[in-house]
């Protein structure tokens, strides 16, 4: 993942300021990066512009391969779709990516059953952590290039356990673009941290232990919990307009 010249747009009340110096670098293949900022509104800028739903204010972002939706999220499916159906056109859809991955489909099925889901259930039908369980199964079943991971309640929780020993195995070699506040979660699944402050400035690059350490010394307490998380939802939230007078989402 390089990227050119980019950059976001840095607050919320207004879309004219963005990164004092944008971003030239790439990102090296089989990194898995824990993002770290006491901003939320750069980490929701972040995990949204990642996923391909709001431009830069500036330059681009050059990925080789496949990008996930973000882990845990809905993958663009609607809520009336059953379940059998809603995996009938993910698999369609990524279907080189099912082929390439380490996770089965049985496997997704045997966790599904588990989690006592049924396959004819309708998505939106399903109770909170129901559809927690199937969309984080979801993204796990398939093997992507670029791994984006915003939200973690759900995957650092004890019934989710099974799935996060497979998303490791996914993610040998692979990419990971992480903007979780949970420690917990980036000591588990990232080799690297990018400390960064409310304008997109690099304080610290470096492992993600020295990372968390030098963000914990050097900058001020952030401003959402760890245990705060909402999901990534498409509409005027997402937009780097100043019309949008939007409740900002905060990913953990």
């Amino acid at each position: 993942m390089t990227f050119q010249n980019f950059s976001l747009r840095c607050d919320k009340s207004d879309p004219r300021i963005s990164f004092k110096a944008p971003w030239n670098w790439e990102l090296d293949q089989a990194k898995r990066i824990a993002v770290i900022t006491n901003s939320s509104f750069l980490r929701y800028q972040l995990s949204a512009a990642l996923a391909g739903l709001v431009p830069p204010v500036s330059g681009e972002m050059l990925t080789e391969g496949v990008v996930g939706w973000p882990v845990g999220g809905e993958g663009g499916l609607d809520g009336k779709l059953r379940i059998t159906h809603a995996l009938n056109f993910l698999t369609t859809v990524y279907s080189d990516c099912l082929e390439k991955s380490l996770v089965s489909v049985d496997e997704f099925w045997s966790f599904i059953s588990a989690a006592e889901i049924d396959p004819r259930s309708i998505i939106k039908e399903l109770s909170r952590e129901q559809k927690d369980c199937f969309f984080l199964a979801l993204s796990v079943l398939f093997s992507f290039d670029l791994y984006l991971i915003s939200k973690t309640r759900y995957l650092m929780s004890r019934p989710a356990k099974p799935l996060r020993a497979l998303l490791l195995k996914q993610l040998e070699g692979k990419t990971l673009f992480a903007t979780s506040t949970n420690s917990r979660f980036q000591r588990e699944f990232c080799t690297d941290g990018l400390v960064l402050d409310s304008m997109g400035q690099i304080l610290f690059a470096g492992g993600v232990s020295e990372a968390i350490e030098w963000a914990d010394q050097n900058l001020d307490a952030s401003d959402v919990s760890d245990s705060d998380e909402d999901q990534l939802e498409m509409g005027l939230n997402l937009l780097n307009s100043e019309t949008s007078d939007e409740q900002m989402d905060d990913f953990v």
